[in-house]
């Protein structure tokens, strides 16, 4: 527990400091990973506002050696308003288009595994969303074990158009691109969220009844990947769009 513990205040400092870590060798457990994670956030006093979901996809899951997709966390002071900017961070950071599902009751721990309709009933917001993503380490080529420590890279969440006051299943499959200005576009689907972004909620509502206390009211969650990765650079302006009538934008700025 020592070395979880000193692992997550080197991690503090990095991300303060803009200063990138060495990825320890070898890497935490995924068990001593949640740790150092719950740690950080202990040790900043900063409640989550967002639960995050990477590795949505079966290839990434593979390609770590996960069976299950990973999940880290954002405090409130993380979410960028449509349109706002941001300074670069990190030795290399990313943006992906996601759906952000708020929600409007609790769903704490139980016995009985959450049902996607009750889950869907839960909902009261459908967002689009971009995933800004970084490492504390000096690269984002990490084992899964400094993966899950690193915050499964989470750093920011822009939040923007709000697509519907709660769930529909059109929103399963809608197409989805992100595009930075002057470069062709990713493009994806919401299907890529594990099916269904109501599917990777699903998941993560259960998870985290099994693993933390449940979603709570007002929490928001960013559901996965949906229109592969995009290196962001100074300058850039990026826009995740979904079925062409709702979008998420930010401009990056320099350090």
């Amino acid at each position: 527990m020592s070395d979880d513990i000193s692992l997550a205040e080197r991690l503090i400092r990095a991300e303060a400091n803009d200063v990138p870590l060495p990825a320890p060798s070898p890497a935490p457990t995924v068990e001593q990973a949640y740790a150092i994670q719950r740690a950080i956030f202990e040790r900043r006093m900063m409640p989550t506002m967002v639960w995050k979901l990477g590795l949505t996809g079966e290839g990434p899951r593979a390609a770590l050696g996960s069976a299950d997709p990973v999940v880290g966390r954002l405090p409130a002071s993380a979410i960028y308003l449509d349109r706002s900017e941001v300074s670069l961070f990190g030795a290399e950071m990313y943006g992906e288009a996601e759906i952000v599902l708020e929600f409007g009751a609790d769903l704490p721990p139980r016995d009985t595994p959450y049902e996607a309709a009750e889950v869907a009933m839960a909902i009261k917001g459908v967002y689009a969303g971009i995933e800004l993503a970084t490492t504390r380490f000096e690269s984002s080529g990490l084992s899964l074990g400094n993966l899950i420590a690193d915050n499964c890279l989470g750093y920011g969440l822009v939040l923007g158009d709000r697509l519907h006051d709660g769930w529909l299943d059109t929103f399963a499959d809608l197409p989805v691109t992100m595009t930075r200005a002057g470069h062709p576009p990713e493009t994806g689907s919401t299907s890529r969220a594990m099916g269904s972004p109501l599917a990777a909620a699903t998941w993560l509502a259960n998870w985290l009844g099994a693993n933390e206390t449940g979603i709570q009211r007002e929490q928001l969650i960013a559901t996965g990947n949906c229109a592969g990765i995009t290196r962001l650079f100074a300058g850039d302006v990026v826009t995740a769009r979904f079925a062409g009538r709702w979008q998420a934008s930010i401009t990056i700025l320099n350090q």
